[in-house]
């Protein structure tokens, strides 16, 4: 089991190297991580969009572009195209959003023609290290980048993609708090009302492989002492591996805030495609990207 992102980041030099294909690959913080990547012996790159501006910003870098394939696909939409066609196609493992907008590239991933559709839904899992006392462990925060308003039956698909990534970390059951700003359903919390739902829905239809409880506050997700104060007996309580938010919002702000209040460096990943999908905000650091290719390097190993 992978206790964290250091720990993720040594795992992924063990595994075969894979492919990336990198969408408007014109971005310092991209192009960086994907030098890294390679010096590393992670991965491979294919470069999509201007190769004129590509090419200029490895100089800048002072980045060699021996070994590197270019694609010249100067146009936004046209280079998140070619680049999911590149893993569609099975030239490359991994795709990485670079200087392209998220909707345009997840546009191009949705498309049912050309893009990476499996029938299931997309959704980000964020990955955080955690410590309780002295141990190390790893926390997922989601969905963080795709659905905004999730309901109960996409909420349950969230989960089972988190719950994937987890599989893939070497948890073999995690626990999943499904997350309200209170333990009982209350009509005026959507989300407390969508978590009594979900415990409906997985009754009906289990997810094998975890153990899910909610709603539940933050602190009861992560504190046993919380949970002891309050009288609550769960076999989640202070023990969660994944945190499925009510909505995208409080996912995303919540995983930018630990990234900026401890200055760590969260990798993540959208899964429910054919390959990973790694969708680095324009302000992640190139140490972010670095882990999210490790966790998509990690995703995309054969099974």
């Amino acid at each position: 089991m992978l206790r964290s992102l250091g720990e993720l980041r040594e795992h992924a030099s063990r595994l075969s190297p894979k492919t990336i294909a990198v969408a408007a690959a014109a971005a310092d913080p991209t192009l960086a991580a994907v030098a890294e990547a390679r010096r590393r012996g992670w991965a491979e790159a294919i470069l999509v969009g201007d190769r004129a501006r590509i090419r200029a910003r490895l100089e800048d870098l002072e980045m060699k572009p021996d070994g590197l394939e270019i694609v010249h696909r100067p146009g936004e939409r046209e280079a998140a195209t070619e680049a999911v066609g590149l893993v569609r196609r099975g030239r490359a493992d991994i795709l990485l959003k670079g200087a392209v907008s998220t909707p345009v590239l997840l546009h191009a991933v949705l498309d049912r023609e050309t893009g990476l559709r499996t029938g299931g839904l997309l959704s980000d899992v964020f990955v955080i290290g955690f410590r309780v006392g002295a141990a190390d462990r790893l926390i997922g925060l989601t969905d963080g980048g795709v659905n905004p308003a999730p309901d109960p039956r996409e909420k349950k698909s969230i989960l089972s993609n988190a719950v994937g990534v987890f599989h893939a970390l070497g948890v073999r059951e995690p626990r999943v708090a499904v997350l309200s700003a209170t333990e009982k359903p209350t009509p005026r919390l959507r989300g407390s009302l969508d978590a009594a739902r979900l415990a409906d829905l997985l009754e009906e239809d289990a997810i094998e492989g975890c153990v899910v409880d909610g709603p539940l506050a933050m602190d009861l997700a992560l504190s046993t002492e919380a949970a002891s104060m309050k009288g609550i007996d769960s076999p989640v309580a202070g023990r969660a591996d994944i945190l499925l938010f009510p909505t995208l919002e409080a996912a995303n702000i919540t995983a930018k805030a630990i990234q900026y209040w401890t200055a760590q460096d969260p990798g993540h990943v959208v899964v429910g495609a054919s390959a990973p999908v790694l969708i680095p905000s324009r302000a992640e650091s190139a140490r972010a990207r670095l882990n999210a290719i490790a966790l998509g390097s990690l995703l995309a190993e054969p099974a």
